[in-house]
């Protein structure tokens, strides 16, 4: 049996308001001066996986974790850890520090004490699982949990849509702690260790249900564990807590808690006072917790791991394994298989499908002050469109343009292996609002994201948001996975089925659907962003704002002549995005693919000198020239737009000095 060393009770660190933020791998580290060592035995796996962890707790979620990098090693795992910890968190404190952070990126109410937030650690790796947890304190009541789950929820699924959000069930105190011993008066507040387990655990379930997610059942092993008529901890009855002299202590066999402990005062008498701390586990319950966790994220039985801590012993110690795989089975809580990819088609073909926003969606309607309305059955103005070829391997990837139908692009798009829609959304806002000019240089930017959104983000429209493209998208795509269900539509869905899956889709458009594709990219990570013609808004500042999706998966392309490029809005746009960073603008009149890795694309290709025909140029069309076979000048250029690695970029440049920045000033 495998023996890795650690004290044998653990205080819980982090009990004040610190933030602490740790990497686990698999070298050697200190923690709180307690040194962890690197498991000498790696068990080789043909199954070994690396987990991508990041926590948003308190000590709680350190206490559970605290052992789980030596179990996984033990395992012939990987695991790659960052926790976001504050002791004493709640779920409202984490939020509200990332919506504070959402209003002012600068401001130290949304900053931890490293002068990082919440929104940089999500960004900070590409996490398989995100996990978030009520203050103990706090956790058996459910309207503790309200809004502040979901608020985190709607952060972590716009800056890591990749992630698997998890809830982390935390324990009852043990039954001797002062909260039961000399219980409140308040009839709502727990008088026992079963009362406090059972309403935290009615509250977890619910805010688990209500957003749609797992839950990692610690609390449900500490009970079982704490009740078990062999192993579970049974108060000493014998001992005088009034009379006892330092070192006594009760016996506190099989206690999953910390307890009963002598502290050292200084400058004080008595020098040793005896405290109870009846919420923070000790190493047993540290490698409980580690237990459930590892089923939970490994979807591998603990049962027979070969690590455990010095001093619990082999039996005490299979028996907490036994206890936290009983926990996560009890629960069912092994994740489902992802879709395959690969299509299974009998007919292989491209498939061309048409549906009405208005006959998918009866929440959808008409805004006729900006004439977007449905139409008629013979005169449809509310179509969306898609298309897939089965014939290609697919790339798991969803394109949603954000112009009208174009389909050369798409079937150069499904050629390429990936899916492609164009949804109807009410759009026409840009035509009607910030005239003559917008109020701030947020102000256009905000129509566009609520009319992306369909959340509320401009005082200048009432959007509902049955009528914002992501709802007309995620409408769309489920009627598709139920009507083609040979083109795979359902793994673009996400796994709570109330969406899609962001960090699949690639969003595009042309002149005002690249600018607002751009606009919510900043809003919503996304795998890529293609901007034809675009983006412009030259008035607004908002490219500058922090992006949820990562800089180097920007990609524009843009004609000379086109009025855009020539009024410095194209260029301004794209360094204040930061597509400098990954490589000079490239003519690809000049240069083949892969064009310097670049994200910046121009050309200067015959249009005839008209500049509408250059802005209609970019994207395949009437107006895209050609060469003498009749074949598109630009079709390696749309081949890489859309499909070259986003982590090959190009050498950085300098801004540029004569790019017009200031097209108007505010007052």
């Amino acid at each position: 049996m495998l023996k890795l060393f650690s004290p044998l009770f653990r205080v819980g660190v982090c009990l004040s308001l610190i933030f602490c933020i740790v990497e686990t791998s698999q070298t050697a580290s200190a923690e709180n001066g307690q040194q962890r060592l690197s498991n000498p035995i790696q068990n080789a796996s043909l199954s070994q996986k690396h987990v991508r962890l990041l926590t948003i707790g308190n000590s709680f979620s350190r206490n559970a974790t605290n052992h789980l990098d030596d179990l996984v090693k033990a395992g012939g795992h990987q695991l790659t850890h960052r926790p976001v910890t504050v002791g004493g968190a709640s779920m409202e404190l984490h939020a509200n520090k990332a919506l504070n952070n959402e209003k002012d990126p600068q401001a130290a109410a949304g900053l931890y004490s490293n002068k990082s937030s919440l929104q940089q650690a999500l960004q900070s790796d590409d996490w398989d699982y995100v996990t978030i947890q009520q203050a103990s304190f706090k956790s058996h009541n459910i309207e503790n949990y309200r809004p502040f789950a979901s608020q985190l929820q709607n952060i972590i699924g716009r800056y890591a849509p990749g992630a698997e959000l998890l809830v982390h069930q935390t324990w009852a105190y043990r039954v001797d702690d002062p909260r039961f011993t000399k219980p409140s008066s308040d009839e709502k507040e727990p008088a026992t260790q079963a009362e406090m387990y059972e309403m935290l655990s009615h509250a977890y379930k619910t805010i688990a249900s209500d957003l749609g997610v797992r839950r990692i059942p610690v609390g449900d092993a500490f009970y079982i564990a704490d009740t078990d008529n062999a192993f579970g901890y049974r108060p000493d009855q014998s001992f005088d807590i009034k009379s006892a002299k330092h070192p006594q202590l009760p016996d506190q066999a099989n206690s999953l808690h910390v307890g009963w402990q002598w502290r050292k005062q200084k400058g004080t008498k008595p020098e040793w006072v005896l405290r109870m701390d009846g919420h923070h586990a000790n190493t047993a319950g540290e490698y409980l917790g580690a237990c459930v966790w590892y089923e939970t994220l490994f979807n591998e039985s603990c049962v027979g791991n070969e690590y455990y801590p010095e001093g619990l012993g082999k039996e005490y110690a299979l028996f907490l394994q036994k206890t936290a795989h009983q926990a996560v089975a009890k629960n069912q809580n092994q994740r489902t298989s992802p879709v395959q990819k690969k299509f299974k088609d009998p007919n292989p073909q491209r498939y061309k499908l048409q549906a009405r926003a208005s006959k998918i969606d009866p929440r959808t309607k008409e805004y006729p002050e900006i004439k977007f309305e449905f139409g008629t059955d013979q005169k449809p103005q509310d179509l969306e469109n898609a298309s897939v070829d089965t014939r290609v391997a697919p790339e798991g990837k969803l394109v949603i343009w954000l112009m009208g139908h174009n389909d050369r692009l798409f079937e150069r798009l499904n050629n390429y292996g990936l899916h492609a829609i164009q949804v109807s959304y009410a759009n026409k806002w840009f035509g009607t609002l910030c005239r003559p000019q917008p109020k701030d240089a947020q102000a256009r930017g905000n129509v566009r994201l609520e009319a992306a959104t369909g959340e509320d983000f401009s005082d200048e429209l009432d959007l509902a948001r049955p009528d914002g493209m992501a709802e007309r998208a995620f409408q769309f795509v489920k009627w598709l996975a139920k009507e083609n269900p040979q083109g795979n539509w359902e793994q673009f869905l996400s796994s709570d089925g109330k969406g899609l899956q962001w960090d699949k889709v690639i969003i595009s458009g042309s002149s005002h659907g690249s600018t607002t594709a751009a606009r919510f990219a900043k809003h919503q990570r996304v795998d890529r962003v293609v901007m034809l013609c675009g983006p412009r808004d030259q008035d607004q500042d908002w490219q500058a704002n922090r992006s949820a999706t990562p800089a180097n998966r920007y990609f524009g392309f843009s004609h000379v002549l086109d009025g855009g490029w020539s009024g410095d809005h194209y260029c301004r746009s794209w360094e204040l995005l930061g597509m400098h960073e990954f490589g000079p603008i490239v003519n690809v009149d000049d240069e083949a693919a892969p064009y310097q890795n670049t994200r910046r694309l121009i050309s200067s290709a015959d249009v005839n000198g008209d500049p509408k025909r250059a802005h209609s140029s970019v994207g395949p069309g009437g107006a895209s020239p050609k060469n003498a076979d009749g074949e598109y000048l630009f079709e390696p250029v749309w081949k890489y737009l859309y499909t070259h690695p986003v982590d090959k970029v190009g050498e950085a440049t300098d801004e540029d000095p004569s790019c017009k920045r200031v097209h108007i000033e505010f007052n």
